[in-house]
């Protein structure tokens, strides 16, 4: 993993390079959610949660019709989960809401395509992205035969005895990898220095320590965003 990170900074050097840069600013809106596979799924109910993102746009123009779109921005991921269970005898129904925000910085570094129309570019892009997670938590809130609400820090540590952790714990979700990273897509305008984006990104790493072979959790999420370009570009022709 680390050699290739090299790799890709060494790629976008090169790139630069030879390459006009643009930078700018934006900031918006993240819809998330985790795709969780665990033993006892069918107790439970993902939902999405709303998170922000803001951050650095660096645009790098190859030619009229291609760029490379990267820069560095810190992302709120995470997700809400439902679960319901019971306690026998007697059966008294019990609920747990757990909600998870996870702060990234992250970095993509997608293949984009322009169309450069007369009143304004569309464009297309593609690519990987690379996060490094740098705080978050997880709230629970239980109804039921005993209320309680409790809150916990993420870590970003490996655990290796959950015997006697509690219902978050034994999850796996306050102890996952820091480092994620995935495939995305975008699509957006720019009319005159003004950007409208649309992203989506799904995570390819299992953020959950292997407790169990079968057990997964990857990120995902939809990003709307609005940014403005500067006007200076920057051009490097060494």
């Amino acid at each position: 993993m680390k050699k290739l990170i090299v790799c890709c900074f060494i790629l976008l050097s090169s790139i630069v390079t030879f390459a006009q840069v643009s930078i700018g600013l934006s900031a918006g809106a993240n819809l998330s959610a985790m795709s969780i596979s665990l033993r006892d799924l069918s107790s439970f109910r993902i939902k999405p949660i709303m998170g922000y993102n803001a951050g650095l746009v660096v645009d790098l123009k190859l030619n009229d019709n291609l760029s490379i779109w990267s820069g560095l921005s810190v992302a709120q991921k995470g997700f809400n989960q439902h679960i319901r269970y019971y306690y026998a005898p007697p059966r008294v129904d019990s609920t747990a809401d757990m909600t998870s925000r996870i702060t990234y910085l992250e970095i993509p570094v997608f293949v984009k395509f322009n169309t450069n129309m007369k009143n304004g570019n569309l464009f297309y892009g593609f690519g990987p992205y690379i996060s490094y997670g740098i705080l978050g938590d997880i709230k629970t809130i239980i109804t039921g035969r005993n209320n309680a609400s409790f809150s916990d820090k993420i870590k970003f540590d490996k655990i290796y005895d959950n015997i006697n952790s509690d219902l978050v714990n034994s999850y796996g979700y306050t102890r996952i990898k820091r480092l994620d990273y995935g495939v995305g897509t975008m699509l957006g305008v720019k009319i005159n220095n003004i950007i409208l984006t649309a992203s989506y990104k799904y995570g390819l790493h299992n953020l959950m320590w292997e407790y169990f072979q079968d057990e997964k959790m990857n990120n995902s999420s939809l990003s709307l965003s609005i940014g403005y370009m500067f006007n200076k570009n920057i051009q490097k022709n060494l």
